[in-house]
């Protein structure tokens, strides 16, 4: 039977926030990192790890028909998600439940459908500190982290976690994969 989206969609899939579940290599170069940042002096909360796909779709398409004026109706169906984007044809309705998706999933950007989170290599969490933060980078280097933002949106973190094999994804400071996607 087929419902109507909204935010009830957004707990059907869950995804995981334990680094456990990313990629065996890949969650290495994340557990390193994440230690470098601890013993840094950051706090760090994961927020997001490994996704199913069918989160990957409604965060995407939710994303589409809230902010980027998708036609609900030409949404493509997913295998076995019973979904109606278009409320019966309401398109008010369709796009009042889109935002109250994107709200619900906490969305900051734009996800992508086939996601990095789908394949275990991609980690959202919010890094944090006050003053300097005294960083190693992979190769054992310190770095001095001293002007802000003092959060995931700062490029010389970038740039250190990139040693990692953390990449940015540009504008988003949660989010970190092997690609920068």
């Amino acid at each position: 039977m087929t419902e109507v989206s909204g935010p009830k969609w957004c707990l059907q899939y869950p995804g995981s926030i334990s680094p456990e579940d990313l990629e065996p290599v890949w969650r290495s170069m994340v557990w390193a990192f994440i230690a470098a940042l601890q013993q840094g002096g950051a706090s760090v909360a994961v927020t997001a790890t490994k996704r199913p796909p069918e989160c990957a779709y409604l965060m995407h398409w939710s994303w589409m028909i809230a902010n980027l004026s998708q036609s609900p109706a030409a949404v493509p169906p997913m295998d076995g998600m019973e979904i109606d984007w278009t409320h019966g044809g309401n398109g008010r309705a369709a796009r009042s439940a889109a935002r109250a998706m994107v709200k619900a999933f906490g969305l900051e950007a734009a996800p992508s459908l086939e996601s990095r989170h789908v394949h275990g290599r991609a980690i959202d969490m919010s890094i944090g500190w006050q003053g300097t933060l005294s960083l190693h980078d992979c190769a054992g280097h310190v770095h001095h982290i001293t002007v802000p933002p003092r959060d995931g949106g700062n490029p010389e973190l970038a740039r250190i976690g990139a040693s990692f094999g953390l990449r940015k994804k540009p504008g988003d400071t949660t989010h970190w994969s092997d690609n920068g996607s």
